[in-house]
């Protein structure tokens, strides 16, 4: 691993959104995974919710910012679209699915990172 890799990011306006919508991600990945296997209650819904809009924002911003001090790609767009939309979306179907394309989304969003250095 390349040792000016965390300064990197650290120096970086736009990368900063993305590790936190990765560390949100992965909460969010975890409680979805008590949800489905151990209980299941209004409360942990509406957290789950919010840490799904929370993960939005994050994007959002990533986006934002990227933009104004680089140049978004076809890609970046493509894996955003893919978690605010697919994701979600993937929630009516079986949970084990929905599981899954969430997994899928998280390998992709340190893609975003590796794209920009």
């Amino acid at each position: 691993m390349d040792a000016t890799l965390i300064p990197k990011i650290t120096s970086s306006p736009s990368l900063i959104w993305v590790v936190s919508a990765i560390g949100f991600y992965i909460i969010n990945i975890f409680l979805g995974l008590f949800m489905a296997f151990r209980k299941r209650t209004t409360q942990s819904l509406k957290i789950h919710r919010l840490l799904f809009y929370t993960i939005v924002f994050c994007l959002g911003y990533y986006l934002l910012m990227n933009q104004t001090h680089d140049e978004n790609s076809l890609l970046d767009y493509l894996i955003c679209l893919y978690i605010i939309t697919i994701v979600p979306y993937s929630k009516r179907w079986d949970v084990m699915i929905h599981a899954f394309v969430g997994a899928v989304g998280l390998t992709l969003l340190p893609l975003l990172i590796v794209l920009r250095i």
